[in-house]
This record gives structure tokens, sequence and C-alpha cells, in this order.
């Protein structure tokens, strides 16, 4: 059974503070991870099967909801705002990503493709949301 832990971390280019954050809660029981459909399928005029695509593996994707302690959802704001001042600085900034949810673990580099949103749970508890894209 795996441990069904995501944990993302980032140190932004300043080199200070060095975020690591676990992501455990994830509502239901479909794995947040899933692949980047790039693979296209067709059939040629006459019947033969054409398939294209990128000269490399499929991507992984993750779609993360959780839980978590609000002071744990100031972090990952914090960490976001640190990743997408460096993204718009024109640096090549990625997070590093370990997902034990599912399978072997994979240990890998991603960047946000949605950007996060934050929920009120109650007065100790916020729920993050946020999308990641392995590159």
């Amino acid at each position: 059974m795996a441990s069904r832990l995501i944990g993302i971390s980032y140190t932004p280019s300043s080199g200070s503070p060095v975020y690591s954050l676990q992501f455990n809660n994830f509502g239901d029981n479909a794995f947040p991870r899933s692949y980047v459909n790039s693979v296209q399928f067709d059939l040629s005029a006459n019947g033969a099967n054409i398939m294209g695509g990128p000269a490399f593996s499929q991507k992984f994707q993750w779609v993360i909801s959780s839980i978590v302690d609000s002071a744990d959802a100031l972090t990952f704001d914090q960490l976001y705002r640190d990743w997408d001042g460096d993204r718009a600085s024109g640096l090549s900034a990625a997070v590093g990503v370990v997902d034990q949810t599912f399978g072997p673990e994979v240990n890998t580099s991603a960047v946000f493709v949605t950007a996060p949103v934050y929920t009120y749970m109650g007065p100790i508890l916020t729920m993050v949301s946020f999308g990641l894209r392995e590159v």
C-alpha cells in the first residue's frame, strides 16, 4: 500500500528560505497524479496507423487539493509567490516533487500550471488546491 504522500520543495533564487511541504490528505480515493496525454493517434487515407507526439515518455501532472494547517497554507502561498517571482524574472523555476501515492516513488521537477486556490475550512484549517506539470 502506498503511503499517499506528496512532497513539494523549492529554493528561490535568493537562496532562502528553503521550502519543503508534505501533502497526504487528498479528499477522496483518487490519486492526484496522472499522465499528460500528448500522444496523437489517427488513420491515414489508406488506413495506415499514424501515431504522433513528442519523442519522450509521457509526462506526469498533479491535481492536488488538500486540507492543511492554515500556517502551512501561508507557507505554501509564499513558496508559490517566490516561484512565480523567479519565473516572471525569466529564471527556469521548477519545484521538486516526490510522489509516493502509487507504484514506485516518483522524484522529479514540475511547474505550476494552475495557481493555488485557498478555501477556508475553519479557524486552523485551509484547503489548498493547485496543479503541477512535470518538466
